[in-house]
């Protein structure tokens, strides 16, 4: 009866996928004689003329006898399959499908076993009988521990037989001492019945019985029976000895089995599990995390020789094993992220899974979470309570460490020293040296399943129990997370910057590290920055991975990328519109305002790609004026609104941890910024390229992003005053050189006016507060951004103008034909804006009309 059970299972499933080479298996029909299975070999030699059909048809008796010659050899690999080897890979993977099934490594080679139990696994009495002894126990009518003493050899075995199914349930360990916490529930809570269901959803033989059930839900009863029967005779083992349950025993302890599942309603009279899809509890032993966890230490070491970029499995790591382990039920809640990584852009040494409590962490950079760590030879898997390791000092690290020590008392396979060894890299010595408790796993003899939940589940309490220790450390912020107090990630700007340019670096693309200041600075000053350059140098790159850095992605909607249409005339394609009915429709930009406002601790990014394909003084100007409207109100920052209650049901505000970015080409295609939108800018060049530069591709290595809250990009002046005091000097110093800047900007009207001094001066501010860049650097980036954007025409008047911003950057006369301009600059004070000085007057020789913008 039992072998009818993989045929069943081949009936109720579409796709199975081969356990070596991650291979699909789809199966598009089911008849009476069999299955029909597809391949994307078989569909693609049918499409070309090479097959007649794109399917193969396996028929039942096929199937059934593949399932004898399994379960004679009861741990197969291909070389078992003998009748049936032709089709062993999809055998193999469809047997491995069954819930008393699993994957184990048999010298290098993927095998699939039975898994095994023993009798005491099943329940010996009846259910009511249980419940009245364990109230025996409480009245104190016997003790578990000295039952012998306390009744007749009559009763003796009655008794013996509910301490034993007692066992099962987890009130009494294996020495028949009380697990106390398990019995004060007891004592609480007046459906007892409802509370042992819950308890024997943990238990994985009851686990398997319910799977089963499932999978012959249209057999009869006595059929049902009879496989759970023959199921017992095939993987229980005498609790006594070695050998096999015998039939008997088996008849008697599976009709047991099955009437505390109906006593319980876990299945109806018709012995059906009454949610056929089954709790999170039973679903836990269909994941296939041991048999994931072995195909990553069979496979990682030759992978790695191999391209990291579409690697399978990179991505089998980075997306299916997340998915697998968020199946358990003591982690799917909205408390818990799963990530995998395998690296960042290249493989890393040591591959890891982690398991993050959101009130704690989301990231493995910082705080403390639960890890697998595969060593670098892939021979041990160490489950480990560990902490980030880029973003903690080396003195918290270590006292952390040995507070969990310390605090939280641990069962004696939990590990507690720093003997771990997951090789001689510097990445493997700094998670070895974050490891506070670890279980150790080799690799060549990993335990079942259900020990590795097990110990899962138990490595979770602990990582709750010193949660609950430490909550006051904890700052909560808005939205389904929690972060630490962000000074221990972060001591200053400085190490925000190399953490932004590190990641950035990290993804393969190449900026200095004063570009990246540039950007954090443009952003800190005012959040809306333009970004400039011909197509191709990365614009749109520098933004995403500058917000992902920092924890903003799209997948969590703190970055949002929107492409700008150049039918685009007013605002409501961005900030939405009064349909016909009266009803408000959000616009894209809309939605993300009202998220920002919902997390106001989490920075929000928005890149306007091409931005200028439409007239940005049409469709931007509302955002625009509302963003000078910011005003300091009760302590705070805020706007006039951008949408009103009668049209958008609602006041809407411009947020002030939103940040705008666009990036703009200039070609025949697009339009021209006015002084408008200048004044209300930072504008970045990108048309800086090193096509020969690929040396730092060689040693790359992975960074991780970082959450990081607003407060360091959010503005901290509106107005001169909100500075002047702390900054006199500077300010002083910044208006000086600026007069002499506009007394020449003034020949063609182009001198700016107080918003962008006073723009100016904050970014100096800033930069002098966080120590980034010197003075005249940082001035020179302001000109570049805020000045030369103006300049444009294509008179004389233009041409002296240009002339004297160079004698005044450089201290020398522009010749066209000196060889010594590159020296020019090198020893300008301003060198950036001096190379574009020249690079517009030579422009203006060449084409007769000079603009900032390279078309």
């Amino acid at each position: 009866m039992l072998e009818k059970m993989l045929g069943k299972l081949a009936e109720n499933i579409s796709e199975v996928t081969t356990l070596s080479t991650g291979k699909s298996n789809f199966i598009t029909k089911k008849d009476h004689n069999g299955i029909y299975v597809e391949t994307h070999s078989s569909r693609e030699k049918f499409k070309n003329g090479t097959k007649d059909n794109p399917f193969e048809h396996i028929s039942f008796d096929f199937i059934e006898q593949a399932w004898k010659e399994f379960t004679i050899a009861r741990t197969a690999t291909a070389n078992e399959f003998i009748k049936t080897r032709g089709r062993s890979s999809f055998l193999m993977a469809m047997i491995s499908k069954l819930p008393f099934v699993e994957v184990v490594n048999v010298d290098g080679s993927m095998a699939v076993k039975l898994k095994e139990f023993k009798t005491d696994d099943l329940p010996c009495e009846k259910l009511d009988k249980v419940i009245q002894f364990l109230e025996d126990v409480i009245l104190g009518t016997y003790d578990p521990k000295h039952l012998s003493k306390q009744v007749n050899a009559d009763l003796y075995k009655v008794k013996s037989n509910s301490r034993q199914d007692l066992r099962i349930i987890g009130v009494l360990n294996k020495n028949n001492d009380i697990n106390q916490d398990v019995l004060q529930l007891f004592l609480q809570i007046d459906n007892k019945k409802q509370m042992i269901q819950n308890l024997v959803q943990n238990h994985q033989y009851f686990q398997i019985t319910l799977t089963c059930l499932s999978i012959l839900k249209d057999f009869s009863k006595s059929e049902k029976r009879r496989a759970l029967e023959e199921l017992g005779m095939l993987i229980v083992r005498n609790s006594m000895g070695d050998n096999l349950m015998v039939e008997s025993v088996a008849k008697q302890r599976t009709l047991n089995l099955l009437t505390w599942l109906e006593d319980l309603q876990l299945i109806d009279s018709d012995w059906t599990p009454i949610d056929l899809n089954l709790s999170g509890k039973v679903q836990k032993v269909e994941t296939q995390i041991r048999e994931y966890l072995l195909k990553i230490a069979n496979e990682y070491l030759d992978s790695r020789r191999q391209e990291f970029g579409g690697n399978p499995l990179a991505s089998f790591i980075r997306h299916d094993v997340p998915n697998e382990f968020g199946r358990l039920s003591v982690l799917n809640n909205t408390n818990y992220l799963v990530a995998a990584s395998a690296g960042k852009g290249n493989w890393t040494s040591v591959p890891w899974i982690s398991i993050l409590n959101k009130e704690v962490t989301n990231s493995t950079q910082k705080g403390y979470y639960l890890v697998y760590l595969f060593s670098e030879d892939m021979k041990r898997l160490y489950l480990s309570f560990a902490q980030g390791v880029t973003e903690t000092s080396k003195e918290d690290m270590l006292r952390i460490k040995q507070e969990i020590r310390n605090e939280i008392k641990m069962e004696q396979q939990v590990k507690r020293d720093d003997n771990i060894y997951l090789g001689d890299s510097n990445r493997a010595k700094q998670y070895a040296t974050s490891t506070a408790a670890y279980i150790e796993y080799d690799l060549s003899k990993l335990p079942s399943q259900e020990e590795i939940i097990h110990d899962l589940s138990l490595m979770i309490v602990y990582y709750e129990e010193f949660i609950e220790l430490k909550t006051n450390q904890y700052k909560p912020v808005h939205g389904n997370s929690m972060i630490l107090e962000e000074k221990e990630f972060f001591q200053n700007n400085q190490e925000l910057i190399d953490h932004i340019h590190s990641f950035i670096k990290s993804k393969g693309f190449f900026y200095t590290r004063e570009e990246v200041i540039n950007l954090f600075l443009s952003l800190k000053t005012k959040p809306f920055v333009i970004l400039s350059g011909i197509s191709g140098t990365g614009k749109t790159k520098i933004v995403q991975w500058f917000a992902e850095s920092v924890g903003a992605t799209e997948e969590n909607g703190q970055f949002t990328l929107i492409p700008i249409r150049p039918d685009w005339n007013d605002g409501s394609d961005l900030l939405g519109y009064v349909d016909i009915k009266g009803d408000f429709k959000e616009g894209q930009l809309t939605k993300i305002i009202q998220r920002a406002e919902g997390n106001p601790d989490l920075p929000y990014f928005v890149l306007l790609d091409e931005m200028n394909l439409a007239r940005v003084e049409h469709y931007f100007s509302d955002i625009l004026s509302v963003m000078e409207s910011r005003k300091w109100q009760d302590g705070r920052m805020v706007t006039s609104n951008l949408l009103s209650t009668e049209v958008a049901g609602s006041d809407i505000k411009l947020p002030t941890n939103l940040y705008i970015i666009g990036t703009v080409n200039m070609d025949e295609t697009t339009h021209p910024f006015s002084k408008k939108v200048l004044d209300r800018a930072n504008t970045i060049e990108f048309n800086r390229v090193e096509l020969s530069n690929v040396s730092f591709l060689e040693e790359l290595e992975e960074v991780e992003p970082i959450s990081v809250s607003d407060k360091k990009f959010h503005s901290e002046f509106l107005h001169l005053k909100d500075l002047y005091q702390k900054n006199k000097d500077l300010v002083l110093k910044t208006t000086s050189e600026l007069e002499f800047i506009n007394q020449s900007l003034q020949l063609i009207n182009a001198h700016i006016g107080y918003r962008v001094r006073d723009e100016i001066c904050f970014y100096l501010a800033y930069n002098e507060a966080s120590d980034l860049l010197d003075y005249d650097q940082a001035f020179d980036y302001c000109i570049l951004q805020k000045i030369l954007p103006r300049v444009s025409g294509s008179d004389s008047r233009v041409e002296r103008l240009l002339m004297g911003l160079y004698r005044l950057f450089t201290g020398k006369e522009f010749l066209e034909e000196s060889d010594d301009l590159e020296l020019d600059f090198k020893a300008a004070k301003y060198p950036i804006s001096a190379a574009k000085v020249v690079e517009m007057l030579r422009r203006l020789r060449d084409d007769g009309f000079t603009s900032f913008w390279i078309s």
